[in-house]
């Protein structure tokens, strides 16, 4: 059986569609878990009378304490030996579950990831981003780990276009409290456990880009200031694991800094001014982290000279 775990907060709008989908699974043996985090309009409603109608379906309700804690309390109640994720306004292939667990019990992978297509708030999907679709590919740990690291990441740092062995979750949550990059963290804890990951190269996750979302354009500085703690831990881990990995996983750090420290600094001039000097402090803070990150890489050739000097020089 697999759980499948969606928090919930504020998307009466996109709902109603995202439960849908799920229920419309080909693959009939799941749980559907959905987790009312406290939402403040009809969601609370739109579960309980969902739940009514399917047997398929767990509904737990509790104040607002943020999405980690929303899959925590999803992953406590879990009884399936898979375990998935469906962010609340995203949506899924009817037979994305189907192809997932096929895709894992033929390989005997530990972790099964899928491809995913963008839309819009109308469902119109971005043809420039489609993704491509090839055959189903095994790889081991070493790849797995490498392509995190690539930029732009050619392996999805989220949650919700994988599939998970409970067997291999009961030591690991979400970290509760961080702003942003909580899949980040989680993801690393896993991926130190699995030897062989199954990619299932087809657009079985549907990404609703919605405006001002977390993932899309929406971080506050804390968020983005959270995702430095989160990639240095990826980081770390991997070169741990693959020492030879350390200059390709380098180079993915310091990118992936940069650029939520530039988010970060365009942000300043839509503070309000009493939180200037707040901001301020957190962007010498990130500031700092990648000119000390710099100077460790001022020999590595996978980052082009020229950038290695911006890294050093930057403002």
């Amino acid at each position: 059986m697999i759980s499948i775990i969606v928090p919930i907060y504020k998307v009466e709008k996109f709902l109603p569609k995202c439960i849908e989908s799920i229920l419309n699974q080909t693959y009939s043996d799941f749980e559907l878990i959905l987790v009312d985090d406290g939402s403040p309009d009809k969601c609370s409603e739109i579960c309980d009378e969902y739940a009514a109608k399917d047997q398929h379906i767990v509904v737990i309700h509790q104040k607002n304490s943020g999405v980690s804690a929303a899959r925590n309390a999803g992953l406590k109640k879990a009884q399936g030996q898979y375990i998935g994720f469906v962010d609340p306004d995203d949506f899924i292939a009817p037979n994305m579950y189907e192809k997932m667990v096929q895709a894992m019990e033929t390989s005997e992978a530990e972790l099964v990831v899928c491809g995913y297509d963008y839309y819009d708030e109308e469902y119109h999907v971005d043809e420039k981003r489609k993704y491509r679709i090839d055959s189903d590919e095994v790889i081991d740990q070493k790849e797995l780990m490498k392509r995190m690291s690539d930029m732009p990441p050619t392996i999805r740092h989220g949650v919700v276009n994988k599939m998970f062995k409970a067997s291999l979750l009961s030591e690991i949550q979400f970290i509760e409290g961080l702003h942003s990059s909580e899949d980040v963290m989680f993801l690393t804890e896993y991926i130190k456990l699995v030897s062989s990951t199954v990619i299932v190269h087809q657009p079985l996750y549907k990404n609703l880009v919605r405006k001002g979302s977390a993932t899309h354009g929406g971080l506050n500085i804390e968020s983005l200031a959270d995702s430095f703690t989160a990639h240095d831990k990826m980081y770390q881990d991997i070169v741990s694991c693959y020492p030879e990995l350390k200059n390709h996983s380098q180079a993915f750090l310091l990118d992936v800094c940069t650029l939520k420290y530039n988010e970060a600094k365009q942000k300043m001039s839509f503070a309000p001014e009493e939180k200037k000097e707040e901001i301020r402090n957190r962007l010498r803070e990130m500031r700092k982290f990648i000119k000390q990150n710099a100077r460790k890489a001022i020999f590595n050739k996978k980052i082009y000279w020229k950038t290695r000097l911006y890294y050093l020089l930057m403002n």
